[in-house]
């Protein structure tokens, strides 16, 4: 019998290092060393391990640094929802270790396809009828009988081994879809202030938190200015933006009837000083205008 853990309401898989939610199906991935501090944490569950043991259980006399067992165990509270100033689960024993609280922990066996095999309920499954091509006698029967149930139970097994690894790749696909594939960008047209001659467009991520009211709101006085100059130059310019961390990812394109100009830039810590920010755009913004060529008309 395998057993597997249950710790809060958390079925823990120890062999690939996730936490599946027994009620919502969502999972949550550990690192190697978090999981295997849990997996310690869970077999001696009530126990008080101090730090030392826990650094040769877990690290195996690995040199590492003072916070590296407060820091996975922090990252554990934070995947099982235990609060860190209440610590029902994971409580921390001054001058003495850390332990799992045992009614927190429970290992479950599961049963292995021998002992499913045992089990009367598998004994009862139908078998095939074979129509006797002449009439048989009691001992013939008898003698039959056995041949037919293994002849099914090796039918069965057959189909269920191949089953079992079909849902295993489809379960293994379903975990590491979201880790191979990029998120989905897309161009969102920036409609919070209408300029003549300027075109704000945000490379928006899903699932990303957009940034871009905060950006119009420091850049605004300095976009209708260059506003103004440009429609009395009769240039146009579209402006790409993207948020990164605290990086400001921000591309123009200035365009009038000779030809065009375009600047990248990276702006680090773009939030901190709005003047800054702006006097950067506006500068960098006039230095490729007066790149352009003149246009005769």
């Amino acid at each position: 019998m395998t057993p597997y853990c249950i710790i809060h309401h958390w079925y823990v898989d120890f062999s690939v290092g996730t936490l599946t939610h027994k009620n919502t199906g969502e999972q949550r991935r550990l690192g190697e060393f978090q999981i295997r501090l849990l997996q310690v944490l869970a077999e001696h569950a009530g126990e008080i391990l101090s730090r030392d043991e826990l650094n040769q259980l877990v690290w195996e006399r690995r040199v590492i640094g003072n916070n590296s067992l407060p820091n996975a165990i922090h990252a554990l509270r934070v995947a099982l929802e235990d609060d860190g100033k209440q610590q029902k689960i994971i409580k921390t024993i001054p001058k003495k270790g850390y332990i799992l609280e045992k009614e927190y922990c429970q290992f479950v066996p599961v049963p292995e396809l021998d002992d499913v095999e045992e089990n009367p309920f598998f004994n009862r499954l139908p078998t095939q009828s074979i129509a006797p091509e002449a009439p048989a006698t009691d001992g013939q029967l008898l003698d039959n009988q056995p041949a037919v149930v293994a002849r099914d139970r090796a039918s069965f097994w057959r189909w269920l081994v191949p089953l079992q690894a079909l849902v295993l790749l489809v379960i293994l696909a379903w975990i590491v879809w979201p880790y191979v594939t990029p998120p989905a960008q897309q161009l969102k047209r920036n409609d919070a202030t209408v300029y003549s001659n300027i075109r704000l467009q945000e490379l928006v991520t899903r699932g990303e938190p957009s940034a871009g009211i905060e950006l119009n709101k420091q850049l605004g006085p300095t976009l209708f200015m260059l506003n103004q100059h440009l429609k009395n130059q009769d240039v146009t310019m579209d402006v790409v933006y993207a948020f990164d961390g605290t990086s400001l990812n921000y591309t123009l394109t200035l365009k009038n009837a000779c030809g065009q100009k375009q600047l990248a830039m990276k702006v680090l810590n773009w939030r901190t000083n709005s003047n800054v920010l702006s006097a950067l755009i506006y500068r960098e913004t006039e230095r490729k205008f007066n790149e352009m060529a003149n246009c005769v008309n």
